[in-house]
C-alpha cells in the first residue's frame, strides 16, 4: 500500500531538533503567491535555514521562503530576509485574488491578502452607484498599493475610468503594470486633488491610521452635483469612536 508524505512541514524536520524545541515552531504562516513569509523566534534563529528547507519540500508551489523581521521604512514594508529559494530569489510575485491576477512584492510594497473579502464589496458598491446614476462611473484610489482595491473593476461594464495613486514609487512601478487602461501616478494623495480635481464618483480610502487627517486634502477628488461616495476605513482608539461621525460631517461642511 501507498504510504502517506508528511502532513505538515515541522515532520520533515530532524525529530530531535523538533522535540528539542518544539514550544518554539511557528506552526502557521503567511503566503503570497509564491512566496511565504514566516516569523522566527529568536530561538530558532540558528535554525531558520533548516525551516526554509522543510516548507519548500512540503510546498510545491513554494518558491521562496523569507523570515518575516516586521515592518521598516517611511512605506511601512515587510523587512525580508530570504532564507531558501527554488529558481530564483526574487520577492515579487503573481497572485491570484477573486478571479482575478496581479503582480505584488510583498519585500518592497504593502498588500495584505486578508483585505480580498473587503475589496470584493467594492465591487459591489460600485455597481450600486452606478445603478442609482444611470451612467457609468470613475473610481479613484489615492493609496492603491499595487491596485488590488480597483482591479476587479477593471473586468466590469459600470465603471468608465480608474485613477490610481501611491506614494511608493515600487507599489507605482506594479501599480502601472497591473493597470495598464488606467490613469495612475507616483503622488502624495494629499496634492492629487490639485492635479486631478472633480475626478470620481467613487472614492477610496485606505490609510486607516490617517484617514481622518487626510481626508479634507481628498475631497476636491469628487466630482459635485450628484451623489458621490467615499469608501474608507480607520484605526482609532475606542475613546475618540463616539465623536467620529460629527467630526466627518464637520470636514465636508466645511468644504463645500
Amino acid at each position: 500500500p501507498l504510504v502517506g508524505g508528511p502532513k505538515h512541514w515541522t515532520e520533515r524536520l530532524d525529530m530531535s531538533l523538533y522535540e528539542e524545541f518544539k514550544e518554539y515552531w511557528p506552526m502557521s504562516h503567511d503566503q503570497i503567491g509564491d512566496v511565504v513569509l514566516i516569523k522566527i523566534p529568536i530561538e530558532l534563529e540558528s535554525h531558520k535555514k533548516s525551516i526554509a528547507e522543510a516548507i519548500i519540500s512540503q510546498q510545491p508551489n513554494v518558491r521562496v521562503v523569507c523570515a518575516d523581521n516586521g515592518v521598516k521604512g517611511d512605506f511601512r514594508v515587510r523587512d525580508l530576509e530570504v532564507l531558501d529559494f527554488t529558481s530564483n530569489d526574487s520577492t515579487e510575485t503573481l497572485v491570484r485574488e477573486n478571479g482575478n491576477e496581479f503582480l505584488t512584492d510583498p519585500g518592497n510594497v504593502y498588500y495584505s491578502p486578508r483585505l480580498a473579502n473587503e475589496r470584493q464589496k467594492t465591487v459591489e458598491l460600485a455597481q450600486r452607484l452606478s445603478l442609482k446614476l444611470g451612467r457609468k462611473i470613475s473610481v479613484c484610489d489615492p493609496y492603491a498599493g499595487v491596485g488590488p482595491g480597483v482591479i476587479p473593476l477593471t473586468k466590469s461594464d459600470f465603471v468608465e475610468h480608474i485613477f490610481a495613486s501611491d506614494l511608493n514609487p515600487k507599489a507605482h512601478q506594479l501599480l502601472s503594470r497591473n493597470l495598464p487602461k488606467a490613469t495612475t501616478k507616483c503622488a502624495d494623495a494629499r496634492s492629487l486633488a490639485e492635479v486631478i480635481p472633480n475626478c470620481c464618483d467613487l472614492l477610496l480610502v485606505n490609510i486607516p491610521h490617517s484617514t481622518i487627517d487626510h481626508l479634507p486634502e481628498l475631497i476636491g477628488l469628487l466630482k459635485t452635483g450628484h451623489e458621490v461616495i467615499v469608501k474608507g476605513w480607520v484605526i482609532i482608539e475606542q475613546a475618540m469612536a463616539e465623536g467620529l461621525e460629527e467630526r466627518v460631517k464637520l470636514i465636508f461642511a466645511n468644504h463645500q
